[in-house]
């Protein structure tokens, strides 16, 4: 079978679950002082909208080691470069789609002219109340979030929305993952190991016996390959063009 089948998914949980939140701020007072009104906010919401597990960072490396795992960030950092916001636009540019909260001290962030895309902002010294809204916001967004398809590479964890996601293919012993923001992830593990990943998602095909694509990502099948939306050419197999024709996503 060309279509991928009985398959199984690991994604991120959503709902009324754990929250990890990462806090980076190279004043430790400051920082301290969040983390006080953070574990508050998590013991006010642990009998109903679960708990907060917070990590704190003075620095910018230890932050990056592991920033997939985070669903809310705090960011200040004003006395070294990077500065909050080159750290705002670092995580974005390693794949970070978490919510980035900036907080205003001795840099007020709103004066950049180019910040990286969606930030909120609050100002210091925190207030309870502002914090609450916060986290109310990033919870309910988990909540009606679509699921993630889980892939690793030798240093991080990434959460791949279905439509990122363009094709895959074997690449010694890796699976090469392209994305349609250009970005390629070097999966540890074989293309048969990854196929097991991608259902319930049901719109990926395998072509050519080595390629999954992405149905939605095909622009035009010609006679010996299908043409993706980043321009890219996957040859077919004996029988895939007719099986394109015919496939439909589930709706």
């Amino acid at each position: 079978m060309y279509i991928l089948y009985k398959m199984i998914i690991t994604k991120r949980e959503t709902g009324d679950v754990a929250m990890h939140i990462a806090i980076c701020d190279d004043n430790i007072a400051d920082r301290k002082h969040l983390e006080r009104l953070l574990d508050r906010e998590s013991d006010r919401r642990k009998d109903t909208a679960g708990i907060l597990y917070i990590d704190s960072y003075g620095n910018v490396d230890a932050l990056t080691k592991s920033p997939m795992i985070y669903d809310l960030f705090f960011i200040d950092m004003t006395q070294l470069p990077p500065y909050g916001m080159e750290t705002a636009l670092l995580l974005r540019e390693i794949g970070v789609v978490a919510p980035i909260v900036m907080c205003t001290s001795k840099i007020n962030y709103k004066d950049y002219a180019k910040p990286p895309v969606d930030l909120f902002y609050i100002n210091k010294p925190f207030k309870p109340e502002e914090l609450t809204d916060i986290v109310n916001m990033v919870d309910a967004n988990k909540k009606k979030a679509a699921p993630t398809i889980e892939v690793r590479d030798d240093l991080n964890t990434y959460y791949i929305y279905e439509d990122d996601f363009i094709y895959a293919y074997p690449d010694g012993y890796r699976t090469k993952i392209v994305l349609k923001n250009g970005r390629v992830i070097m999966q540890l593990g074989t293309l048969q190991e990854l196929i097991p990943v991608l259902q319930p998602f049901d719109s990926f095909l395998l072509l050519g016996k080595k390629y999954v694509v992405n149905y939605n990502h095909i622009e035009k099948i010609e006679k010996s390959y299908a043409l993706l939306s980043d321009h890219s050419k996957v040859p077919l197999g004996f029988g895939d063009k007719k099986r394109i024709e015919k496939f439909k996503p589930y709706t």
